[in-house]
């Protein structure tokens, strides 16, 4: 389940970016990242496993007219899986169902499995029909 990031969790938030190859190790440049994505019109967002109530991922996004694109994702290792990808785009496509989920290049990849996922549910939903 997406929550929305609040201060107080500045620190689980940090942990979850220090995940990103790039940024890892790097404490300067991850506070630069989480300020620049707590302003102007985007969002970070921290997922909870419904499992273990544990705050495990981070997503962080833009938010447009007709689209959200999203910039960074990141889960703790022990949550990495293609099952809990899906089920932030979930979350967030719910929260916000009248705008197409996009993402960088290196997401992109990502939300178009979950977009063909999505179609061959609906394929086979329609088919018990």
């Amino acid at each position: 389940m997406l929550k929305a990031y609040r201060k107080e969790n500045r620190k689980i938030a940090l942990g979850l970016m220090s995940f990103i190859p790039e940024w890892k190790n790097d404490y300067e440049r991850l506070n630069h990242e989480l300020d620049w994505a707590t302003s102007g019109n985007r969002q970070v967002m921290l997922w909870e496993n419904p499992f273990t109530n544990q705050l495990t991922g981070i997503i962080i996004f833009e938010q447009g007219e007709h689209y959200i694109l999203v910039r960074h994702l990141s889960f703790s290792p022990s949550d990495r899986s293609g099952r809990n990808v899906y089920d932030v785009f979930n979350d967030l496509h719910q929260q916000f169902s009248d705008c197409r989920l996009m993402g960088t290049l290196a997401i992109q990849p990502l939300i178009s499995n979950w977009e063909k996922e999505l179609y061959y549910q609906r394929q086979q939903f329609k088919a018990k029909e």
